[in-house]
């Protein structure tokens, strides 16, 4: 007798388990079903790849030219069923390179129903040119003291020099040392006539052209207005510079 209520004691604790367990899972399954039952979540990748898409068309870059790290996304809520679009912006004005923060407004149907924030550090690499040796102040720069090379300008300043013909010819404001990428604010024009040179001003119409001596009061650049001296007049006047023996008056 006592060993048939053991028995009967182990069977209806054993069943009473196993339909515990059975009803729990029911209940798992139906919230799981509740929860997920016309809503979608949109995979952080999707996010990373309008990031990237965003500053690729925002710097005309191609993605082989920008690498993102650290990427984060916030406030990434499941949506309705439908048809997503993506409406990327930039709140603040801060360069698209180093830490950037975007967001992203997703519409379904065409309602906007979440704002996504994205965040990573952007890192972009462009052709730019650097210098092939140590560079003197007041050094004219040459073919053979430059070299093109691929860089990280994330955290370069914005003027750095792409085109190697906008730095040759110039003069280098400051010594520079090997390797150095250029920015535009380490270069200048360097004046082909200075105080005290003397050159031929030319001055001519249609039918007549004369020239005289004159001595130049003040540097001069290229194409731009210099004031002269006519060494035989004495007098003061204003030229154009053509080259580095000659200036022109206009009429």
């Amino acid at each position: 007798m006592r060993k048939a209520v053991l028995i009967t004691i182990f069977l209806t604790c054993l069943f009473g388990i196993c339909l515990s367990v059975g009803a729990t899972g029911v209940d798992d399954n139906r919230t799981r079903a509740i929860a997920s039952r016309g809503y979608q979540t949109i995979p952080k990748a999707t996010f990373r790849e309008i990031f990237l898409e965003h500053l690729c068309r925002r710097l005309g870059k191609d993605k082989s030219d920008i690498t993102v790290s650290r990427f984060k996304v916030s406030g990434n809520i499941p949506v309705p069923q439908g048809e997503i679009r993506f409406r990327v912006f930039q709140k603040d004005k801060r360069r698209l390179a180093g830490f950037v923060r975007l967001v992203a407004l997703c519409s379904v149907n065409k309602v906007v129903k979440s704002q996504v924030k994205l965040s990573g550090w952007v890192d972009i690499f462009e052709s730019v040119v650097c210098s092939g040796r140590n560079l003197k102040k007041g050094e004219i720069i040459e073919r053979d003291d430059l070299y093109v090379a691929r860089r990280n300008i994330a955290n370069l300043s914005r003027d750095i020099v792409t085109d190697m013909s906008k730095a040759l010819g110039l003069m280098a404001k400051h010594n520079i040392r090997e390797d150095t990428c250029l920015k535009e604010w380490m270069l200048e024009r360097s004046p082909i006539l200075k105080r005290g040179d003397m050159v031929t001003i030319v001055a001519e119409s249609d039918n007549l052209k004369v020239t005289v001596p004159g001595r130049v009061l003040e540097k001069g650049y290229l194409g731009e207005l210099i004031k002269i001296q006519n060494v035989m007049s004495r007098k003061k006047i204003y030229a154009r510079v053509v080259n580095s023996s000659t200036v022109i008056v206009d009429f």
